[in-house]
Formats: C-alpha cells, sequence, structure tokens
C-alpha cells in the first residue's frame, strides 16, 4: 500500500448543496465548509443551481458541459476548459441549458483571494 495521500471518489460522498450535485475533495473527510478546499460540482441537464453568495474566494475550471454562469446580474456562456473567479459576496449561480449533458466544474475555495497575477 503507498503512503502517497489520495482522496479516492467512494470516499468523497455527493451531497446536494446550493442546487447541484456537490462532492467535497478537500480537506480530506469533511463533509461540511472549511476555509479552504476542493469539491466537484455538477449541474444536471436542464436545471440551474440556487443563486448564492458566501465569503470564500471560489476558482472554478470546467470540466465538461456547457452553459451560463450567472454573476451580480450579468451572465457569460462557459464551456469545457474555461477557468473564472467568484470574489466573496459576490451573488452567482448556474445553469445547465443542455438536455442531455451535466455540466461538471471543478471548485477550489479559500477564506482570501489567491491566484492573482504578480
Amino acid at each position: 500500500m503507498s503512503s502517497i495521500p489520495i482522496q479516492r471518489r467512494a470516499d468523497a460522498p455527493t451531497a446536494q448543496e446550493y442546487g447541484c450535485a456537490f462532492r467535497r475533495i478537500l480537506p480530506w473527510g469533511s463533509a461540511g465548509p472549511s476555509d479552504t478546499g476542493m469539491g466537484v460540482c455538477t449541474v444536471a441537464p436542464g436545471t440551474s443551481t440556487t443563486p448564492h453568495s458566501h465569503a470564500d474566494h471560489e476558482h472554478f475550471y470546467v470540466v465538461r458541459g456547457h452553459g451560463l454562469l450567472h454573476l451580480d446580474g450579468e451572465s457569460a456562456e462557459i464551456g469545457p476548459g474555461d477557468a473564472f473567479v467568484v470574489d466573496s459576496e459576490r451573488r452567482h449561480h448556474f445553469e445547465n441549458a443542455s438536455a442531455e449533458e451535466e455540466l461538471e466544474m471543478v471548485s477550489v475555495w479559500s477564506a482570501g483571494p489567491f491566484g492573482e497575477a504578480r
């Protein structure tokens, strides 16, 4: 058995959060909010997530599917390979316009901003 720490999919249960299927990957064994972390958000075909805001900063990477990001009253199309940041306290939600394909995104969040160019 390896000593490399790996979070296995089977060990990270999916729960409904903000209107999507959300699987918390990091921190290890966390089932609830944390100051930093990573998860996978899956929006079912033809559905939208719940509009919300929170104190943490959230970075997203679109793995598969196409949809719309709604952010503080503006909207933009998103698709595979797109990355974007939702800063603290910005109201946002996602819309999956496809009738057949899931919209899947990796979400990385932190209590403070990170990843800014220097």
